[in-house]
């Protein structure tokens, strides 16, 4: 039940995320203004995402935070149909961002019915579950917009986060077992761990890329280039797919070239996907470059999530989650609006180049000592 719920999770955040950009330039958002919209999902997350996973920590319990992020998803959502004007999209896209960053506690719930070897097994499945609800809300959601229009794919959201509480209710929760009183020096020991503080400085880069990129400028790139709103979620769901298929296939490309080999050929694979946007004129390229940029993230965030859990302690993973999570959120919001200012000054296509750029940057902080270490970990372990 609770792979079921994050499946409804996701889906009742991105029904309408491909046609959101679309949304807010008909009510009157610059492009800067569109990225600051986008950006908004993520300021919530970076400031909440710690205090939620302490909290969970403390209280022992993760299902009552997800039940409740459920439904700030379902406000949020019927928020931004009826904003009457671009700050009032601004302001329910933040609802949701608030009601996003209960992932912390739903992948954390997940990852407690797993043995403690079973953990990067078990985050894999998370994560494809995560990147299958993403395919389907992309595709569904193109397809509502152009049949019913745009309206329709918040309505749909809403609906789809009301299944997914309902989903949730019926799920059992496994107790956590504390050796020790959660204390702050507890926090800090977990806010220091090296593995978890890089890999959150990488997930930063990726989180930029992809919302300064793909999920906000892609679809207003697509549109330039004769797109309709089910094209562009066509657009969306291929990236999606091939973000699926990354995350299936995390385990193999690891073995093969490392955590520190794959993260910077990943690196790679998406900025290439980025920096040859503004060279496509036809839909059916816009999607390839984007099948590849999604296969490379999909293992990028694969492998990032997988690091951070492991490296914290059962009894503290929704701490460690909260700590990881709320440092990619940096990227999350601060990719957008840098994004949206940069097509403004400098036109849409720049944004890519910059993108591009970002994404090889990250991929630098991959070779670090940290990475290796932790691969080398992961080999003696198995």
């Amino acid at each position: 039940m609770v792979g079921a719920s994050t499946f409804m999770f996701w889906l009742s955040l991105y029904l309408y995320v491909p046609v959101l950009p679309l949304h807010a330039e008909k009510t009157g958002a610059s492009l800067s203004m569109v990225g600051l919209i986008i950006s908004s999902y993520a300021i919530a997350q970076v400031l909440l995402r710690i205090p939620l996973g302490v909290s969970a920590d403390l209280l022992g319990k993760r299902k009552p935070f997800v039940l409740i992020a459920f439904a700030l998803n379902v406000v949020g959502a019927i928020g931004l149909v009826l904003a009457p004007n671009p700050w009032t999209i601004f302001a329910a896209r933040a609802i949701t961002g608030i009601g996003a960053a209960g992932w912390v506690a739903q992948s954390v719930l997940y990852s407690s019915y797993f043995t403690p070897a079973q953990t990067g097994r078990a985050m894999a499945r998370i994560m494809s579950v995560n990147a299958a609800s993403l395919v389907i809300a992309s595709l569904a959601g193109g397809l509502i917009a152009e049949w019913l229009g745009i309206n329709a794919t918040f309505y749909a959201g809403a609906g789809v986060g009301v299944i997914g509480m309902i989903l949730l209710f019926s799920a059992g929760e496994p107790p956590v077992v504390r050796r020790k009183r959660y204390s702050v020096s507890e926090f800090v020991e977990v806010a220091k761990t090296p593995l978890l503080l890089t890999v959150g400085v990488i997930g930063i880069f990726v989180q930029f890329v992809s919302f300064g990129g793909s999920f906000g400028f892609v679809p207003l790139y697509a549109e330039r280039i004769g797109a309709n709103d089910a094209e562009v979620g066509y657009v969306m769901t291929v990236m999606l797919v091939f973000a699926v298929i990354g995350s299936l296939a995390t385990t193999r490309v690891v073995g093969f070239v490392g955590y520190r080999g794959a993260i910077l050929m990943c690196s790679v694979i998406v900025a290439i996907s980025m920096g040859i946007v503004p060279m496509i004129d036809e839909i059916y390229y816009l999607a390839g470059a984007q099948a590849l940029g999604g296969f490379g993230r999909g293992l990028l965030n694969t492998i990032l999530i997988s690091l951070s859990v492991q490296t914290v302690a059962p009894a503290s993973r929704a701490t460690g989650m909260g700590i990881y999570q709320a440092t990619y959120s940096i990227g999350m919001l601060s990719g957008p609006i840098v994004s949206g200012v940069v097509a403004d000054m400098s036109g849409l296509n720049t944004v890519f180049y910059v993108v591009a750029g970002v994404s090889i940057v990250g991929g630098l902080f991959g070779l670090s000592r940290t990475i290796g270490n932790a691969g080398q970990a992961s080999r003696n372990n198995g």
